[in-house]
């Protein structure tokens, strides 16, 4: 019972406000095609994920530190394997298909690493050695380089800003972080000129900045600025979006599922989503400032990165204002791996609650 007392409650029932509206989203995105099927997938992914987020929130977040390398090591592995029997969608060979469901091992490898940065920094914050920064940077350069063999951009862009927010909590010197910046601009620059993305990823990725040269991959974000647009305070009503109903904005249920609820709902059901969000974040946060011990709060630092990125990413694309990568809305979008991923990360939140009272602190 007392594990049960120390539960961020307040975080849960966020979470739990957010998942309806997704799969409503879901069906209105799908509904003139396969739209029971996606909905009871999306239940079934939720199912799976509340037991997940249950388990790890019961287990002392510092026990995970105990298996942590057996841990990377199959996420590496899963990495490796997709690159040779994986599926391809859309250009990105990054699933494995088992009975008729598909797992994406580069969302699972964001708790991979979220564990392992917090556990490399854990104990130093306020000074930091250089071999900790470069151990960090070898873990997260080693599965982004796996990721991008897959021509997964999106994933890696998690990656880099679920890094920076733990160092900077960590206490990295500033100098550190803007050079680590400045590089990954420059590595971005290099990506764009080299081989490893097909023209259109390109295109896709730059397309924000000059729709009028991109005409042709920019058409997701006209589409998607249109919906979004045309939904004004209150929205057209529930199934009566015309751009989602006629089906012309692309990977609506995935991608683009802001575009169902902006142009359904209006800017008041924008507005919800984004408040729901916007509060998930405020409880990591707390949980973070309430941990007994660095590596409590740096694993918190590492989730409420996650979701900023992500929903700061995928809202922002929808409107022109972020390239078009596939990140998810946490809680909302469709796909089991982003939402058991999104579940997992939450139960660890909730570990470093519940176990706050609880044993000494290790640093």
């Amino acid at each position: 019972m007392a594990k049960l007392r120390n539960v961020d409650w307040s975080l849960v029932s966020f979470v739990l406000a957010l998942v309806p509206i997704g799969i409503i989203a879901i069906y209105s995105a799908t509904r003139s095609g396969a739209g029971a099927e996606f909905v009871w997938r999306q239940g079934l992914f939720f199912a799976i994920g509340l037991g997940l987020m249950a388990a790890v929130s019961w287990v002392d977040y510092r026990a995970f530190r105990d298996f942590l390398g057996v841990v990377y090591i199959i996420t590496a592995l899963a990495l490796v394997a997709v690159l040779i029997v994986g599926a391809e969608r859309g250009g990105t060979k990054g699933w494995f298909v088992l009975f008729g469901f598909s797992i994406q091992p580069a969302e699972f490898a964001k708790i991979s690493l979220i564990v392992g940065l917090a556990a490399i920094f854990t104990g130093r914050t306020g000074s930091v050695e250089a071999p900790r920064i470069v151990g960090a940077l070898a873990a997260v350069s080693a599965v982004a380089i796996l990721v991008l063999l897959e021509r997964e951009t999106g994933s890696i862009l998690v990656y880099g800003f679920i890094m920076l927010g733990v160092m900077l909590v960590a206490g990295v010197p500033a100098r550190v972080l803007l050079l680590l910046i400045a590089s990954g601009a420059v590595m971005v620059s290099v990506l764009l000129s080299s081989d490893l993305l097909e023209q259109y990823q390109r295109d896709r990725l730059t397309s924000f900045i000059d729709s009028e040269s991109n005409f042709d991959e920019s058409y997701n974000q006209r589409q998607s600025e249109t919906a979004v647009g045309t939904g004004g305070l209150t929205g057209h009503g529930l199934f009566e979006g015309p751009q989602t109903q006629l089906g012309f904005v692309p990977e609506q249920r995935t991608d683009f599922i802001f575009t169902v609820i902006a142009e359904e709902l209006g800017f008041i059901g924008g507005a919800v989503v984004l408040g729901l969000q916007a509060f998930i974040l405020l409880r990591i946060f707390r949980v973070a400032q309430l941990a007994r011990d660095s590596f409590g709060t740096l694993i918190c630092i590492g989730v409420f990165s996650m979701f900023l990125i992500q929903v700061w990413q995928n809202v922002g694309m929808t409107m022109s204002l972020m390239p078009i990568t596939g990140i998810p809305l946490p809680f909302v979008s469709y796909g089991g791996s982003s939402l058991i991923t999104s579940c997992i990360a939450i139960g660890l939140v909730q570990s470093v609650s519940v176990h706050r009272h609880r044993g000494s602190p290790v640093e």
